[in-house]
C-alpha cells in the first residue's frame, strides 16, 4: 500500500509543476491551505478522495493517472517528452551561443585581412 502513496506523491508533484503550478496555486485552485499540498507532497498527510478528485481537476488529468506507477508507458511518455524539450532547449541555446561567437571571429578576421 505504501508504494501507491508514493506514486502518488510522486505523480503529484510531476502534473503539478507540468502544468507549472507553485504548491500554494495548487492550494488555492483546490480551496485548502498551502500547508495541506505541502504535507501531501512531503508525505505527513493524505489527501481525502474529494481532494484527490479536486487535484486531478485542477491539473486536468484523469484521477488514476495519480496512483499509475512509472512503468506505465504513458506516464514515461510524457517525462521522456519534457526531458527531450529541456535537452533541446540547452542545445539550442548552446549551438546558437557557438555560432554567434564564430561568426563574431570571423567578422573580425575579415576585418583584420582588409586593414592589411
Amino acid at each position: 500500500m505504501a508504494d501507491y502513496h508514493k506514486c502518488f506523491i510522486e505523480n503529484m508533484k510531476f502534473y503539478r509543476k507540468k502544468k507549472g503550478l507553485s504548491q500554494a496555486q495548487l492550494a488555492e485552485s483546490c480551496d485548502v491551505s498551502n500547508g495541506t499540498i505541502g504535507n501531501i507532497e512531503c508525505g505527513l498527510t493524505k489527501p481525502s478522495f474529494d481532494l484527490i478528485l479536486q487535484i486531478a481537476e485542477v491539473l486536468e488529468i484523469k484521477p488514476e493517472l495519480l496512483f499509475v506507477g512509472d512503468d506505465n508507458t504513458e506516464f514515461k511518455k510524457e517525462q521522456s517528452d519534457k526531458f527531450s524539450k529541456e535537452q533541446l532547449k540547452r542545445i539550442k541555446a548552446a549551438f546558437s551561443s557557438a555560432a554567434s561567437a564564430a561568426l563574431d571571429e570571423l567578422k573580425a578576421d575579415a576585418n583584420n585581412t582588409t586593414q592589411k
